[in-house]
C-alpha cells in the first residue's frame, strides 16, 4: 500500500491551528436545527448522501447544489486522505491529477467512475478501482502494465507491454534486461514474436535486439554481432532448427557475421571473408 498523501500532510498542519474538522455526529444536530418543516428535505438529502457514498449512482454528486456541496464539506465529508494500492511506477502526482480532487474537496463531489476512467487513461494503468471511504477518505486500487521489451525508436527508449501498449516516459533503468525491440511498428508485433523467440531459450538467451523490417518480418542481432535475418512465415519453424544447427554445430561460435533463413528450407551463412555458404536445413523427423 501506497499513500499519496503528501500534500494533505503539509495542508493538516496549516490548518493545525484553525478550524477543527467536525465530527460525522454533527449531521443530525444540524438537522434538529433545520427545523421539523425542514426535516422532509433533511431526509431526502440523507438519502442522497446514502445512494451517492454507494457508487452506485455516479450522477448523484452532480445533481447537489454547489451549495449544499460546500455544506456537506464544513460538516466532515470532505477529502482528508487518499490511499493507493498497488502502485509502483505510476507518478502520485498523476494519480492525484486524474482523480481531479485536493484535500478539503467535498467527498460527494468525486464521480468514482469518472475518476476510474481518468486513472485508467495513465500510460502505466492497466485497470483501476476507486471508492470513497465516508467521511473522508478515497480509496484507489490499480493493477499496473508490466514491461514486456525496451522498444528503440527515433533514437529513443521506451517500454511496451504484453499488449504492445507503450508506456509512459520514466526511468528505465531497471529494466535494461529486457528484450529490446527496434522499427517504427514493433511494439504491435513484438508481444506475439517475442512468445515464439521465448520457446528457444537457446537462440533468445542470445539476442541483443529483435529488429522490425519493412513492417513484415523480423532480424535478430546477436550479442556476438551475428545478424539472422528470420522469414515473413513459420518464423517458429526457422528458430527451431537454427537452435538445433547451434546445439549440433555450434553455429554462432564460427566464423559467421550473418545467417539468412528467408528462403525456405535453406540456410544461408556469410563469413567474415565475404564467403557465403548455401546448406539445407535439416528436416524435422519429430
Amino acid at each position: 500500500m501506497r499513500r499519496v498523501s503528501e500534500a494533505a500532510a503539509t495542508a493538516r498542519k496549516r490548518q493545525a491551528g484553525g478550524r477543527r474538522r467536525r465530527p460525522l455526529r454533527l449531521l443530525g444536530r444540524r438537522a434538529r436545527r433545520i427545523g421539523l418543516a425542514s426535516l422532509g428535505g433533511a431526509v431526502v438529502l440523507g438519502g442522497g448522501l446514502w445512494v451517492a457514498s454507494t457508487g452506485t449512482l455516479a450522477e448523484a454528486a452532480d445533481q447537489v447544489d454547489a451549495a449544499v456541496l460546500a455544506w456537506t464539506g464544513d460538516i466532515g465529508f470532505s477529502v482528508q486522505e487518499v490511499l493507493v494500492y498497488g502502485r509502483e511506477e505510476t507518478r502520485p502526482i498523476e494519480l492525484l491529477a486524474a482523480l481531479g480532487i485536493d484535500r478539503g474537496d467535498p467527498i460527494l463531489r468525486l464521480d468514482p467512475e469518472a475518476a476510474r476512467d481518468q486513472i485508467q487513461s495513465l500510460s502505466w494503468v492497466r485497470r483501476a478501482w476507486v471508492q470513497r471511504r465516508l467521511p473522508d477518505t478515497v480509496i484507489v486500487r490499480v493493477e499496473e502494465r508490466r514491461p514486456l521489451a525496451l522498444w528503440q525508436h527515433e533514437q529513443q527508449w521506451r517500454l511496451i507491454d504484453d499488449e504492445g501498449h507503450v508506456l509512459g516516459e520514466g526511468d528505465i533503468g531497471h529494466f535494461l534486461s529486457l528484450p529490446q525491440v527496434v522499427g517504427p511498428d514493433a511494439p504491435d508485433h513484438a508481444p506475439a514474436f517475442l512468445a515464439v523467440l521465448a520457446a528457444e531459450p537457446e537462440i533468445a538467451a542470445r539476442v541483443a535486439a529483435a529488429v522490425r523490417v519493412g513492417g513484415r518480418r523480423w532480424d535478430l542481432r546477436l550479442d556476438n554481432g551475428v545478424a539472422v535475418h528470420l522469414p515473413e512465415e513459420d518464423v517458429e519453424l526457422a528458430l527451431h532448427r537454427l537452435a538445433r544447427l547451434q546445439r549440433q554445430d555450434g553455429l554462432f561460435e564460427r566464423d559467421v557475421i550473418a545467417i539468412d533463413l528467408r528462403t525456405a528450407g535453406h540456410l544461408v551463412i556469410e563469413t567474415s571473408s565475404q564467403v557465403r555458404e548455401r546448406m539445407l536445413l535439416p528436416e524435422e523427423n519429430t
